[in-house]
């Protein structure tokens, strides 16, 4: 299905042919995805565009893409699906339409870099592990935080075994809840609550820091500021154990002040058998605290491109990415495990994949 680069050619660069991408609706990060591959137009091309909703408008941010401003608009996914035959498709709307679509699209044998979660329920969830399997196709969640600097310098630090054991993480998400978010933030049926949206991004920074995966959770969740919004939670807390036997804390709020200097404020602190980390993505900081030295500054990677290599992995070796699949779709079983425990008010083990 894929091109590969072509031999060189009387000692020539490599030819790279352009992997085709579509996609499918105009809300979510969808479009940060696709903004990230327009600085590379020899390599990215998006062949179409498709509504789902009849107010959908993916021509405003058709507009701004070069790469995909000569890209037909479809009034339906089954048509763009049928009429381009993409290699990969960007599946960013409704958060209850993520999963049947996503479905469709691995069932025309597409890679999938979808909006998180992957899914509203554990049922749709299934079927989508299903199709995926059976198409031989990578299913992707859009969480790119993994790739930020501090996140990476804390990762680099648990790896070269600078706090001993895991033992402990703390992660923490809040944000503004601005004036403008859909109303169907305030249905479950298509929102699925916070846990599933926000919380994804948190166990995120968990496991793409330590490799650890979950394994039993319990949670509380509520809506005390926020009633004209009934079913989105603006603040939750859950307690996770880790697959070595560790705990995780997660905290996330829909409370940051507008006056507050940035829309959200994201951290996480990694507790060892010998130190600490501590990370701060919207400060851009990296600590460590170890036994017999004061805290230091850890240096920070240069930025990457997260999503214009996920793409270049799906062009070359898509088999590379088996792993991330898996991830995202654990992610999401713990997050409708954490919501489950919270609605029923029960510890949850969470199933392996």
């Amino acid at each position: 299905m894929f091109s590969q680069m072509s031999p060189n050619v009387s000692g020539r660069a490599k030819a790279i042919k352009k992997i085709t991408i579509a996609m499918i609706g105009a809300w979510g990060h969808g479009g940060g995805v696709l903004a990230a591959l327009e600085q590379f137009p020899d390599e990215f091309e998006i062949v179409g565009w498709a509504k789902v909703f009849p107010e959908d408008n993916p021509q405003g941010l058709k507009a701004t893409l070069k790469i995909g401003a000569n890209a037909p608009v479809f009034e339906n996914p089954a048509g763009l699906l049928k009429e381009t035959r993409p290699q990969v498709v960007v599946v960013s709307t409704r958060l209850d339409q993520i999963a049947p679509l996503a479905i469709a699209a691995a069932q025309s044998g597409c890679h999938l870099i979808c909006e998180k979660p992957l899914a509203l329920s554990h049922a749709d969830l299934s079927a989508l592990y299903t199709a995926v399997k059976k198409a031989n196709v990578q299913c992707v969640a859009i969480l790119g935080n993994c790739a930020h600097p501090a996140l990476r310098a804390a990762r680099k630090a648990v790896r070269d075994g600078l706090i001993g054991d895991i033992v402990l993480c703390n992660a923490r998400k809040t944000y503004k809840f601005g004036t403008d978010r859909p109303l169907w933030f305030g249905r479950r049926d298509c929102y699925g609550g916070t846990i599933p949206w926000v919380g994804m991004h948190a166990l995120d920074f968990i496991m793409s820091v330590t490799g650890l995966r979950f394994t039993a959770v319990a949670a509380m969740q509520g809506n005390m500021s926020h009633p004209q919004y009934p079913d989105c939670e603006d603040h939750c807390a859950l307690i996770l154990r880790l697959s070595n036997g560790g705990h995780a804390t997660l905290s996330l709020d829909f409370l940051r002040p507008p006056g507050a200097p940035s829309h959200g404020d994201d951290r996480l602190r990694v507790a060892g058998s010998r130190g600490v980390i501590e990370a701060g993505l919207t400060l851009n900081t990296c600590v460590l605290i170890s036994e017999d030295k004061p805290p230091l500054k850890l240096s920070l990677p240069e930025p990457e491109n997260f999503f214009a290599d996920l793409v270049r992995k799906l062009r070359d070796d898509p088999e590379s990415l088996a792993e991330t699949t898996m991830s995202s779709f654990h992610l999401t079983r713990v997050c409708l495990c954490a919501r489950d425990a919270a609605d029923r008010q029960q510890v949850i083990p969470i199933p392996v994949c």
